[in-house]
C-alpha cells in the first residue's frame, strides 16, 4: 500500500521534476542548485546526512544525489539505509577521484550511478538524465516468472535452475521486460533506457539483441516470452504473472510526448488509445481515434492487401535476380543485367521488411552489395543467396507480368478541352493518383453509377451545355451530397456563380486555367471533404512505398500522394502543394538528394519539411542527405508507428515554427504579413462563390499619447488584453490579425452587413469592459474607434476596404 501511496503522489505532481542534492560545500552546492535550477528541476538542498535522511523519507523525490564524505551520516551509509527501508528512488553518488573502494561500496549499498570529483556539470546532466529516464528501481532484489529469475546483484539468469549466458544488452533487455511486464516498448524506447547519451545505435541493432535474446529464452523451454506487437514494438508477456506483481516491481516511467494533431479517424473504432510513440489527443472533429488492436488489425489487413496486389510486381523484381543468377551461371552477365538484378534488390531490400520479413531484406541487401562489388568471388555466393531469397518470400520466379486490379478511388473529369485534359494527363503521370477523363456528361453518369469517384471536375464548354450541365450537378447532389464538385467555366458573372452555387458546386474556376491549378484546387477539396490534416507528397521510384505509406498514415488524418517519376517533381510538387516532403536517395534521372537541395533554394519551399527514407545507411549517405537540408532520416525497412511520430512530430514542429513566425508577439493574434495573406485568401473565395464577405476594423485611441504618458508598458499590456479578447470571441478564427499602431482586422465569411453587426457586437461590448490598473492606482478605460465595411459594395480588393473602413473611422 505504501508503494501504491507513492506511485499516485508521483502520478499528482507528474512533469515536476524534484532532486534532493545533500552536499556540505557551501560553494560547489550553490554551484549545482544553480546548474540544476536552470535544467528546469525543483532542487532541495541539505549539508548534512542525517538530515538529508530525514528529507528523503518524508518527501517525494525523483533522485538523489549525495556526497560520500558528509557530515552526520556518510553517503554510502545514507544509500544503503534508504534501500533497507525499502525506498527505491534512483541515487547518484559523488565521489573522490583516488577512492575506487567508496565507488564499489556505494554501488553495493544501492547506489545507481557514481561520479567522481571535479565534476563536469555536462556529464552530471547526462547522467541525471540517464537516471530520470530509467525511471526507479525495483526494492526486490531478484526478479522473478515462472521458473525464470534474474539477479540484479549477481548479474545472472537461470531458468529452472540452468544459468542463461546472455550478452550485457541481452540481460539489461530482459531486465528492462521482466521490471515492466506486459507493457509495450518500442525500439526507440527501448534505445533511449539502455544506452547511453553518447553511444546511439541503430534500430536494426536492437532487433538483433532481440533475436538473441528470444533464441536464449527458447534453448531453456520458457517459450516465446518475447513478443512482436505488429507495429507497435515489443512486450514481455510471460506465462506465469504472478511472480511479477506491480506493487513490487514498478514501472518505469515512459516520456509523454503531446501533439496537436487528430487520432487516427477510423469509423467505429474504440475508445483513444496511447499510442507508444507519443500520446496524440482526438480534437473535435467527430471522428474517434481506434485502440491500440484496431491501429494493429487496420494497417496489417491493408499490408495484406498489399502483398497479395503486389505479388505480380515482386516476381518481376524476383525474375531480374534470377536471371542474373542464370547469367553468372554462365558467366555472361552484361553490365545492363546485373544494374537491373541490382535496382530489383535495392527494392525488395526496402519494403520486404514491411512485410515482417526482415531477414528477406537483409539478404536482398547483401545480393546488391555483393552484385555492385563485381568480384568473381562475390558472385560467386549470389545464386545461393538468391535461392534464400526465393524460398524465404515463397514466390516462384517466373516471367508473368504485374496485373495490377481497378481502380478503386478515382476523380473523374468531364470535359472536351484536349489541351487541358492532356496537361492533366502528363501532370498526373507517374504518380498514384488515378484521374478518368470523360467528354461526355451520359458517360460520367453511367461511370458514377458503376463506382462513385471521391472528386468530380465538371468543364462547361459553352452557354449551349450550361443548362444541361447545371441538371447534372443537381441529379449529383442529390445522389451524392457529400461528394465534391469543382466547374471550370470560360465566362464570369455573378447570375452564373449564383446558379451553380445553388446547384451544388463547391468550387469554381474561370479560364484561362493550368493543369497545376485545377489539381491545386481538386486536393484542397479532397482535404476539406476527407477531413485531412495534412498533404504528404513521397518521391520514389519504388510505388509500393507510396502504397505503404498511404495505408500508414491516411489513418491518420494525412492524405498521400506518390510519384515515381522524379522529372514530373516541380509541377507536382507546386499542384500538391504539400506539408511533408518524403524522399527516396537513390532515383533514376534525380536523385533525392538533388531535389532536396533544389527546395531549398526556392524561397517558396525553403522551409517545407523534407524526411529522407531509403535503404542506404552508411554514414556518407546520412551525412549527404542532412548536408542538402533534410529535416529527418529513416531506414528502410518502414517501422510503421515509429514512423507515424516522427512524421506528426515533424508537422507539429513546422506547425509551432510557422505559427512562431506568423503571429505578434504582444498580442499573439496573425500579424500583419499573414493575415493579409489569409484575408486575401478569404476574398478571393468570397469572390469565386460569390458569397459576402465582411471586414471589421477596430482602432485602439491615442495609443501613441498613452506610451507617452504612461510608458510603453501599459500600452502592451492594453494590446495583450485586447488580443485575449479577440481570441476569447473568435477561438479557432484564422482572420484575426493585429496591424500595429493600435489597428486590429477581422474577417467574416458568408455575412452580411447585419449578421456582421451582430457578431462583432459582442466583441465591442468586451472591449467596452476593459478597465487597466496602473502601478500608481489609477485606472483608465482605453477607448476605440470600429468600422465593418463590406465585399463588393465598399470594395474589390482587401486595400480598398481598409481605406474605406478608416475613411468611416476618421469622418
Amino acid at each position: 500500500l505504501a508503494g501504491c501511496d507513492v506511485s499516485l503522489r508521483r502520478l499528482e505532481r507528474r512533469g515536476i521534476v524534484r532532486i534532493l542534492l545533500i552536499e556540505d560545500d557551501e560553494i560547489l552546492a550553490d554551484r549545482l542548485v544553480q546548474s540544476l535550477t536552470q535544467q528546469q528541476y525543483v532542487v532541495d538542498a541539505v549539508a548534512d546526512g542525517q538530515e538529508g535522511l530525514g528529507y528523503a523519507e518524508s518527501a517525494i523525490y525523483d533522485l538523489i544525489i549525495a556526497d560520500v564524505g558528509l557530515p552526520g551520516i556518510d553517503g554510502i551509509t545514507l544509500c544503503s539505509r534508504l534501500r533497507n527501508g525499502g525506498s527505491s528512488t534512483p541515487i547518484l553518488l559523488m565521489t573522490a577521484k583516488d577512492a575506487p573502494n567508496e565507488r564499489i561500496r556505494g554501488l553495493d549499498a544501492g547506489a545507481d550511478d557514481h561520479l567522481t570529483k571535479p565534476l563536469n556539470l555536462e556529464e552530471l546532466h547526462a547522467r541525471v538524465r540517464a537516471l530520470l529516464r530509467r525511471g526507479e528501481v525495483a526494492p526486490e532484489t531478484v526478479l522473478q516468472a515462472g521458473e525464470l529469475r534474474l539477479d540484479p546483484v549477481s548479474c545472472q539468469v537461470t531458468y529452472d535452475d540452468t544459468l542463461l549466458k546472455l550478452t550485457p544488452k541481452e540481460y539489461s533487455l530482459l531486465e528492462l521486460f521482466m521490471r515492466n511486464p506486459n507493457r509495450v516498448f518500442s525500439r526507440s524506447h527501448i534505445i533511449e533506457h539502455l544506452w547511453s547519451f553518447d553511444d546511439p545505435p541503430l534500430e536494426d541493432s536492437v532487433k538483433a539483441h532481440i533475436k538473441g535474446l528470444r533464441r536464449k529464452l527458447k534453448q531453456v523451454g520458457s517459450g516465446d516470452w518475447v513478443e512482436n506487437v505488429y507495429g507497435l514494438g515489443y512486450r514481455f508477456t510471460p506465462g506465469d504473472l504472478p511472480h511479477l506483481e506491480a506493487s513490487s516491481v514498478p514501472s518505469a516511467p515512459l516520456p509523454e510526448t503531446s501533439l496537436s494533431l487528430p487520432g487516427p479517424a477510423v469509423p467505429g473504432a474504440g475508445p483513444p488509445a496511447t499510442s507508444p510513440e507519443a500520446a496524440i489527443p482526438a480534437q473535435s472533429m467527430g471522428t474517434p481515434v481506434p485502440s491500440a488492436d484496431s491501429i494493429d488489425q487496420i494497417y496489417q489487413e491493408s499490408l495484406t492487401g498489399l502483398w497479395h496486389k503486389y505479388q505480380g510486381l515482386f516476381i518481376q523484381r524476383m525474375d531480374a535476380l534470377t536471371q542474373a543468377v542464370e547469367a553468372i551461371q554462365q558467366n555472361s552477365l552484361t553490365s545492363d543485367w546485373r544494374e537491373d538484378a541490382s535496382r530489383a534488390a535495392h527494392k525488395l531490400a526496402g519494403v520486404l521488411g514491411m512485410f515482417e520479413l526482415d531477414e528477406g531484406s537483409d539478404l536482398a541487401r547483401e545480393i546488391e552489395h555483393r552484385l555492385e562489388a563485381g568480384g568473381q568471388d562475390d558472385w560467386a555466393q549470389i545464386p545461393a543467396l538468391v535461392q534464400q531469397l526465393v524460398e524465404m518470400v515463397r514466390l516462384e520466379p517466373h516471367g508473368t507480368a504485374a496485373v495490377f486490379p481497378s481502380r478503386l478511388a478515382y476523380i473523374l473529369m468531364v470535359s472536351s478541352d484536349r489541351g487541358l485534359v492532356e496537361s492533366l494527363r502528363t501532370l498526373t503521370q507517374g504518380t498514384d493518383s488515378n484521374w478518368c477523363f470523360l467528354t461526355a456528361l451520359e458517360d460520367a453518369e453511367k461511370t458514377i453509377h458503376d463506382s462513385a469517384p471521391i472528386l468530380v471536375i465538371v468543364d462547361i464548354p459553352s452557354a449551349s451545355q450550361w443548362t444541361q450541365t447545371v441538371e447534372f450537378v443537381q441529379r449529383l447532389g442529390a445522389t451524392f451530397p457529400a461528394l465534391p464538385t469543382l466547374a471550370i467555366t470560360t465566362t464570369d458573372s455573378l447570375i452564373d456563380r449564383v446558379a451553380l452555387a445553388q446547384a451544388g458546386i463547391h468550387r469554381l474556376l474561370v479560364k484561362p486555367v493550368t493543369a497545376a491549378q485545377v489539381w491545386q484546387v481538386a486536393t484542397q477539396l479532397q482535404t476539406l471533404n476527407q477531413g485531412l490534416t495534412a498533404q504528404v507528397l513521397v518521391v520514389d521510384d519504388d510505388p509500393l512505398i507510396a502504397k505503404v505509406l498511404r495505408s500508414l498514415l491516411e489513418p491518420w488524418g494525412l492524405g498521400v500522394t506518390g510519384l515515381d517519376q522524379t522529372h514530373q517533381f516541380w509541377d507536382v510538387l507546386r499542384a500538391t502543394q504539400p506539408d511533408l516532403l518524403i524522399l527516396d536517395v537513390a532515383m533514376p534521372e534525380f536523385s533525392g538528394i538533388e531535389l532536396c537541395q533544389a527546395v531549398r533554394t526556392d524561397p517558396e519551399w525553403q522551409h517545407l519539411p523534407v524526411l529522407f527514407l531509403t535503404a542506404h545507411r552508411d554514414s556518407d549517405t546520412v551525412q549527404a542527405v542532412f548536408r542538402a537540408g533534410a529535416d529527418d532520416y529513416a531506414a528502410k525497412p518502414i517501422i510503421g508507428p515509429e514512423l507515424v511520430t516522427r512524421i506528426l512530430n515533424r508537422l507539429e514542429r513546422a506547425r509551432l515554427i510557422h505559427s512562431l513566425a506568423h503571429r505578434d508577439a504582444v498580442t499573439q493574434l496573425w500579424n500583419y504579413q499573414y493575415s493579409r495573406q489569409a484575408l486575401t485568401r478569404a476574398l478571393e473565395m468570397a469572390r469565386l462563390d460569390g458569397t459576402p464577405f465582411a471586414l471589421g476594423m477596430v482602432r485602439l485611441d491615442h495609443l501613441a499619447s498613452m506610451n507617452l504618458r504612461y510608458g510603453h508598458d501599459v500600452g502592451q499590456a492594453i494590446l495583450q488584453s485586447w488580443g485575449q479578447c479577440f481570441q476569447a470571441k473568435f477561438p479557432e478564427h484564422d482572420l484575426l490579425g493585429y496591424w500595429g499602431d493600435g489597428e486590429f482586422v477581422v474577417g467574416l465569411t458568408d455575412q452580411d452587413q447585419v449578421q456582421a453587426e451582430e457578431t462583432l457586437q459582442h466583441l465591442f461590448q468586451s472591449l467596452r469592459r476593459q478597465v487597466i490598473a496602473l502601478p500608481t492606482g489609477e485606472r483608465i478605460q482605453p477607448m476605440f474607434s470600429q468600422a465593418i465595411v463590406m465585399f463588393p459594395d465598399q470594395g474589390q480588393t482587401l486595400h480598398a476596404l481598409y481605406q474605406a473602413a478608416m475613411v468611416s473611422i476618421d469622418g
